[in-house]
Formats: structure tokens, C-alpha cells, sequence
């Protein structure tokens, strides 16, 4: 009787448990969000301004069309309410993170170590290249890396987030793209990258050429090729992939991946910003592939995802990044781009902005999210 008495106890409280935790009553605004052998993503937010209905009608309106990720630039507690929003209609949310780059951070304003240094000994914190929010951390600062993966971990801990996207993971650029280069001044004259110019070579923090020196026998400043020379590239560039590697560890601790906005195709990114993204731990790599600061046209697109492609580990997936802006009115190359993508080994495509896709942008890609995802 007694063994009864336990077996029928216990069965009512495995009854009671399964109700509770499965309660019919109870509604869930969650919406499962499917796995796409080719997914549709976007920066930006969706109007953080806006009603909380207004909000709901936008997101409806991308993911009618397709799109299952949001890359939103944000803090905290508007991640949050994101992450709620997106739920209901099936879109995940990213968090869209600056690393090396703080732009007005009160914080590092109080640590001018932290910064950058360039080949003239110029400091980030108070020379701001090509633009004022130019203001770069240095991989090489104890300080900076601690103050950068405690601002990843931050996002990292936020429950039911996608991925931390990193961006600004690099230098400040050695190189802009040849249309970029118009766009800005050099001693009183046209901006000409045809040689490194010191004041855009940066990575000459006293910290790294102390540490190339205990290595290599010799500063950085006093070699006879210094812009040049392979292996202070590559040092520097080691330097930045130690710190994603870190970051990518947090988030996996923290029960997220991690994926980032990238330069075009590694080797471009390599000499343009030293940014050695061949070599990364990383989940998901997002190449922002804006052809026309490049010169490039439509088929620039499949040739840098296919390049980008080439360097992957297994599982690691690349989603082709393409600038809206870039096509204008050209609603064929923008049609052709998603097709370029795709053709090349990309898992998705990632459009910067979300905002500025128009219905007729998002007719396209509802067509082929039907055609990619049967």
C-alpha cells in the first residue's frame, strides 16, 4: 500500500509539473523562426520613435518579404524590447556593436593610452582621420581590450539575442576605396592613396612597437621599410584577431554566437584596413561588398563573396552585405546582386539599411526568398 500511496503521489505531481510547464491557457507571442538555406537580413533599426503598433507594422513588412534578421545599432534595454518585437514575427535580433572604434565614449576620453597611435606618433583620441568620430582603441592596450570585451559581454548576456555583430574590428584605414578617396583632402589638396601615408598608418602604439622590438631586435620606426614590411603587418594584424578570438569565446560562454561586418574579401581587407578576417574564429562573417567605393560594378559582388567564401572553416557561413544606396533606381543590378550573391556560396545577403528598402526592393526579395527556400 505504501509503494501505492508513493507511485500515486509522484504521478500527480508529474501531472501537475506537465501542466504548469505546457499550460494551454497560457499564449505565446513567440513565433518559430525557420532555418533558410538562404536568409535575408538588414541593418538598422525599425524606428525606436515609433508606436509600439507602428513598430509591429514594420517588421511585418520585412519579414512578409523575407527577412528573418535585424542588425540593429543599440543599447541595451532597446535590444530588449527588440528581441519582443521580433519574436512575433519571427526575426531575430543582432546586436550591432562598435569595437575599435569608440566614437565619443566618455570612458576611453579619460584613457588617451588606450587609443591608437599612427606612424607620426599622433594619438586617436585627439587626431581624428577623414572623419571627427574617428576614434580608435588600440588592440595593444590592456585597458582598451578589457574595456572592449566587457562591452561584448554586456550584449552577449542579453537572453534570446542572435549574435553580438561586431564592427569597426579593424584599423583605422591604411586605404579608402578610390571613389572614398574624392571625398576628402590631403594637405590643402585632392586625397591620393597611391603610396601609405603616415598619418592613416596606425598600430604604433608604445606598447607594440616595445613588444615588436623584445621580438624582432628592432622598432618599427627605424626600419628601412616600415610602411611596408610583411611581418610588422602581420603583427599588428595578429594583435586584432587575439581580441576577436577572446570576444567570440564570451559569447559562446554566454549562449550566443558571434559574426561581424567585415572589409570585401580578405585580402582587401588586409591591405586596406589590416584586418585579417581569413584567420577568425567567427560564426558568421557579414563583407560589406559596396561596390561603388570600390569602382565596382554588379559582378564585383559575386567576385568578392566568392573570394570571401574561399577562406571559411567549416561551419562558418558568409552573408553578402550590399549598400541599397549604391543601386538607385537600377532594380535589375540590385536583383542581379542578390542572384550574384547566391551563385557564389554565400548563405544570405544583408541590405544597409533596412530603412531604405522600398516595396518594389522588397518585391524583389520576397521573389527570391520563394525561389532560394521552397
Amino acid at each position: 500500500m505504501k509503494i501505492l500511496r508513493v507511485l500515486l503521489v509522484l504521478a500527480i505531481i508529474f501531472t501537475t509539473l506537465s501542466f504548469t510547464k505546457n499550460d494551454p491557457n497560457e499564449k505565446s507571442t513567440k513565433k518559430t523562426i525557420p532555418t533558410k538555406k538562404f536568409s535575408f537580413a538588414a541593418w538598422g533599426d525599425i524606428g525606436n520613435k515609433e508606436s509600439i503598433e507602428e513598430q509591429k507594422k514594420r517588421i511585418k513588412r520585412l519579414t512578409d518579404a523575407g527577412l528573418t534578421d535585424l542588425l540593429p545599432s543599440a543599447g541595451v534595454e532597446r535590444l530588449k524590447e527588440l528581441i519582443k518585437l521580433g519574436d512575433e514575427f519571427g526575426l531575430k535580433i543582432h546586436a550591432w556593436h562598435w569595437m575599435m572604434n569608440v566614437g565619443g565614449s566618455k570612458e576611453c576620453q579619460e584613457h588617451p593610452e588606450w587609443f591608437s597611435v599612427n606612424r607620426l606618433g599622433q594619438n586617436c583620441k585627439d587626431f581624428h582621420p577623414y572623419v571627427g568620430y574617428y576614434k580608435f582603441l588600440s588592440p595593444f592596450a590592456p585597458g582598451a581590450r578589457a574595456y572592449i570585451k566587457r562591452g561584448v559581454r554586456e550584449k552577449a548576456q542579453i537572453k534570446g539575442l542572435a549574435s553580438v555583430h561586431f564592427d569597426y574590428i579593424r584599423y583605422v584605414d591604411v586605404i579608402l576605396g578610390a571613389n572614398l578617396q574624392k571625398k576628402y583632402k590631403h594637405e590643402g589638396g585632392e586625397l591620393v592613396q597611391d603610396k601609405i601615408l603616415p598619418e592613416y598608418d596606425f598600430g604604433y602604439h608604445p606598447l607594440a612597437r616595445k613588444e615588436f622590438k623584445e621580438k624582432f631586435g628592432i622598432d618599427p620606426l627605424e626600419m628601412d621599410d616600415t610602411a611596408e614590411n610583411p611581418a610588422w603587418q602581420q603583427f599588428r594584424m595578429n594583435s586584432i584577431s587575439s581580441l576577436v578570438d577572446e570576444c567570440v569565446e564570451i559569447c559562446h560562454e554566454e549562449g550566443t554566437t558571434a559574426s561581424a561586418a567585415v572589409f570585401p574579401f580578405p585580402q582587401l581587407a588586409r591591405e586596406y584596413v589590416r584586418q585579417d578576417w581569413g584567420r577568425w574564429n567567427l560564426d558568421t562573417f557579414y563583407p560589406m561588398i559596396y561596390k561603388k567605393d570600390h569602382q565596382g560594378n554588379v559582378h564585383w559582388v559575386g567576385f568578392s563573396t566568392k573570394e570571401g567564401v574561399k577562406e571559411l572553416n567549416p561551419g562558418q557561413d558568409l552573408i553578402t552585405g550590399i549598400l541599397v544606396g549604391d543601386y538607385g533606381k537600377n532594380l535589375a543590378d540590385f536583383e542581379k546582386a542578390i542572384v550574384q550573391a547566391h551563385d557564389n556560396g554565400a548563405k544570405g545577403i544583408a541590405f544597409f539599411t533596412a530603412n531604405s528598402l522600398t516595396d518594389a526592393h522588397l518585391t524583389i526579395i520576397k521573389k527570391y526568398d520563394e525561389k532560394y527556400n521552397k
